[in-house]
């Protein structure tokens, strides 16, 4: 550690025994504002995206958490119902500001999320409490800090004044005290730089010509002023890919040697796949996400099983994190009680129709599913109360006409085969 990392973190230590506890905190003393890499770069939250594996795992993340539904439900007698009259349902439905709609401001705080490991909003709350609009806030302008097991944030606004917040929903990555995320970007800095380094030297590589180097030898002197004009010269006309293959004319014995790798021989270009698929480890993104599909390792069977990890390993543990702390800041201890905020996963877990059909074939066969039910699931119209009724499969009979005919004293012959076709489910228009 040199003495600037044990200044950094000397200060720091101080700063956080007084209960200032702020997101890369620590990685200003220690890096700086994106800090000059190893490899040279300059890497920061704000410009990684820049890194097409990095921006291209995020966006899957980002899409994947604003195509989620999210709604406020209640617990009732039979489980559990759409809580439409309570106030968030609306802006977890709709909108959650008058300036964005909500799957623009869920994908905005999970970006937050997967860029600096933690994300804000300013919650806005009427005279009785109730939550009226969430706004999104800027990670890299928050300050927090911990006072007598208290969490105060303090937000730089864009004139540059600093305001303390009274209500903000904190979402936080991993964490070494729960309390502030860790910045996937400052961890792997030194990662990101060497990628970007790579991208750097191979478009110098084609701006060259694809020539990683040469030389220009003659057995005579030349002067300053005939070297500098043999420079300016060659580089006019032989630099750049739009100078490819044009043909050089050499004089006073001047012979062209080339020094650097043959075009066949630069297996730094096969590194371009290694260093995508170790970005895309670093946010749990499969690599057929990102465009990294090796020919035979890839199949439609295989990608339909990666994609059920992907949604396992990736994505569920996000909308973990969201519900509680969607449920713990914006929720009153006596409403948790009653109300829980859930996402719906169906967008991502549905199969193909035809696996559809099966499942909601074998669903309603055992009574889980009424017709209704299913229509809802397809995102089609209802049919009315008859569609709530459920069946078991006794000649499909209603569920609740089942004693009497153990007594006999209904035939099951009397009853009406209902059960849904896989025809009906995949292929019949809505109602």
């Amino acid at each position: 550690m040199n003495i600037k990392q044990k200044i950094g973190e000397v200060i720091t230590r101080g700063l956080r025994a007084l209960g200032i506890n702020t997101p890369g905190l620590m990685d200003f003393f220690l890096f700086g504002p994106g800090q000059t890499t190893l490899a040279g770069q300059r890497i920061n939250e704000g410009n990684a995206l820049s890194i097409t594996a990095v921006y291209q795992c995020v966006r899957v993340i980002t899409d994947a958490l604003g195509q989620l539904p999210l709604c406020i439900y209640k617990e009732i007698k039979e489980g559990s119902d759409k809580a439409e009259d309570h106030p968030l349902y609306r802006l977890f439905h709709t909108a959650p500001n008058p300036l964005m709609p909500i799957s623009v401001f869920k994908k905005t705080l999970q970006g937050h999320l997967c860029l600096w490991g933690n994300a804000y909003a300013e919650v806005e709350r009427n005279g009785r409490g109730q939550v009226t609009a969430l706004w999104p806030l800027r990670p890299d302008h928050m300050r927090l800090q911990l006072f007598n097991r208290k969490i105060f944030y303090y937000y730089t606004t864009p004139d540059g004044q600093e305001r303390q917040l009274r209500d903000v929903l904190h979402l936080r990555g991993l964490s070494s005290d729960g309390l502030v995320g860790y910045s996937p970007i400052a961890i792997h800095r030194q990662k990101m730089g060497l990628t970007n380094a790579a991208l750097e030297y191979r478009a110098q590589f084609f701006t060259n010509n694809a020539q990683p180097g040469g030389a220009l030898r003659t057995q005579k002197q030349l002067g300053d002023v005939a070297y500098k004009r043999l420079e300016k010269f060659w580089e006019e006309k032989h630099g750049g890919l739009s100078n490819a293959g044009r043909v050089a004319i050499l004089e006073e014995g001047l012979e062209w040697q080339s020094i650097g790798m043959p075009a066949q021989d630069m297996q730094y270009l096969e590194s371009i796949e290694y260093e995508k698929a170790d970005i895309a480890g670093i946010y749990g993104v499969p690599p057929y996400k990102i465009g990294l599909l090796k020919p035979g390792t890839v199949s439609f069977a295989s990608v339909e099983q990666q994609e059920q990890d992907w949604v396992g390993d990736c994505v569920i543990p996000y909308v973990v994190n969201w519900e509680e702390m969607l449920n713990m800041i914006l929720l009153t201890p006596a409403e948790q009680k009653v109300y829980f905020s859930k996402f719906n996963m169906n967008a991502l877990l549905r199969g193909d129709s035809e696996s559809r059909a099966r499942y909601y074939t074998a669903m309603f066969k055992i009574g889980v599913f009424s017709q209704n039910d299913i229509l809802k699931l397809e995102d089609r119209n209802t049919i009315g109360p008859l569609g709530d009724r459920r069946f078991v499969d006794v000649n499909s009979i209603p569920i609740d006409m089942v004693d009497k005919v153990i007594e006999g004293k209904t035939q099951p012959a009397d009853s009406i085969d209902v059960t849904p076709k896989p025809a009906q489910l995949t292929n019949g228009a809505a109602h």
